[in-house]
């Protein structure tokens, strides 16, 4: 069963979850622009190794966060949803920590 993923904006959203081991992110939209600030800012990491990349205008960017009014910082990923956890299954996961 396939898994939904959903949209993050923003210039530290995405940056977080690009650091997230945990957190797969499916592909990216951003600008030349913010691919080179991304870059820039996180030289000691590749965090946009093995992402799918499609270049964007701000304008196109706008238009996926139009219906929201959201500030995109030219920056959108689509991430995969983790899988929800019951309250035994976390207990489980969790038994040998304090």
């Amino acid at each position: 069963m396939k898994k939904s993923t959903f949209l993050i904006v923003g210039k530290h959203a995405v940056t977080e979850a690009l650091k997230n081991n945990n957190r797969r992110v499916h592909r990216i939209f951003l600008t030349e622009d913010s691919k080179k600030k991304l870059n820039r800012d996180n030289h000691n990491l590749d965090l946009l190794k093995d992402i799918k990349i499609f270049y964007k205008s701000k304008s196109e960017l706008d238009r996926l966060c139009n219906k929201d009014q959201i500030s995109h910082q030219s920056l959108i990923a689509e991430i995969e949803d983790k899988e929800d956890l019951d309250l035994k299954e976390y207990i489980k996961l969790n038994e040998n920590k304090k």
